[in-house]
């Protein structure tokens, strides 16, 4: 048996989000059929997150084993001539044995796209959130600064199976902005949001988006979510949940001795 540690990209708008499920399109479920296709095996794999339905990835880990030793530039190339067009293997290697893509992640990086302006959006409709605009940047980011530490935030999130701790640790927040061109002042305002933390709750980044959004809008002070942060309480019903489209899986750490072949 060989370990291999393959690292994807996909747009989620037509899957029915990361976790194989009978009878609908998943992203875990067509890597499955087509590392069978090519390998005449159907091995179990890890991953190092779940990604909602309409969530897009741009680094998501697996790890799997196979009974081939596979060269990993091989085994890319096979794997990526028959996924579908909307999933791609962007690097593949070999692990040491034992590699779990979850348990072994050490961070993770998330980021949410909005774009703002007062009209519809539609190049960007698959990928963003539109709001109508504009945003306040500095509130957004003071609001931000208390997400930041070791937090219990079942206000914004579940744990990931039942029973499971909704405490997390965020290492850091940034909001930036691509602004608007002053030659194209029709253009939307990006503002993406990007959060690194050791792991995520499910829903907390969508929460997180809607969130701040709503502090960047002003429907709410940015002591809010201090609020919502320090009572530690089950999620407020008038928080808003940003949509899956906008949410992009950005990144995954590991040690520098995991992950790797010896």
């Amino acid at each position: 048996m060989t370990t291999h540690r393959l690292t994807l990209e996909y747009d989620g708008t037509d899957f029915h989000g990361w976790q194989s499920q009978p009878a609908v399109r998943t992203v875990a479920g067509t890597l499955l059929d087509a590392i069978e296709l090519v390998t005449g095996e159907r091995p179990a794999f890890t991953a190092a997150g779940r990604t909602d339905t309409g969530a897009h990835a741009h680094a998501q880990v697996v790890g799997i084993h196979l009974r081939r030793d596979w060269e990993p530039a091989t085994l890319r190339a096979a794997l990526n001539a028959v996924l579908p067009a909307d999933v791609a293997i962007v690097d593949a290697e070999r692990c040491a044995p034992g590699f779990n893509a979850r348990r072994d992640a050490v961070l993770r990086t998330y980021r949410y796209v909005v774009a703002s302006r007062d009209a519809r959006t539609p190049v960007l409709r698959r990928h963003a959130w539109y709001v109508r605009g504009p945003l306040d940047l500095d509130a957004m980011r003071a609001a931000a600064a208390a997400l930041e530490g070791r937090h219990d935030f079942r206000g914004f999130g579940t744990a990931t199976h039942p029973g499971g701790s909704t405490t997390r640790t965020v290492a850091g927040i940034t909001i930036e902005t691509a602004g608007v061109e002053p030659d194209a002042p029709r253009a939307p305002q990006l503002v993406v949001i990007s959060v690194r933390a050791n792991a995520f709750l499910r829903g907390m980044m969508r929460s997180f988006a809607g969130a701040l959004v709503a502090v960047g809008q002003g429907r709410r002070p940015a002591s809010w979510v201090a609020d919502l942060v320090r009572e530690g309480a089950a999620r407020d019903g008038s928080l808003t949940v940003a949509p899956a489209r906008g949410l992009h899986q950005w990144a995954v750490s590991y040690s520098p001795s995991e992950g790797r072949a010896a």
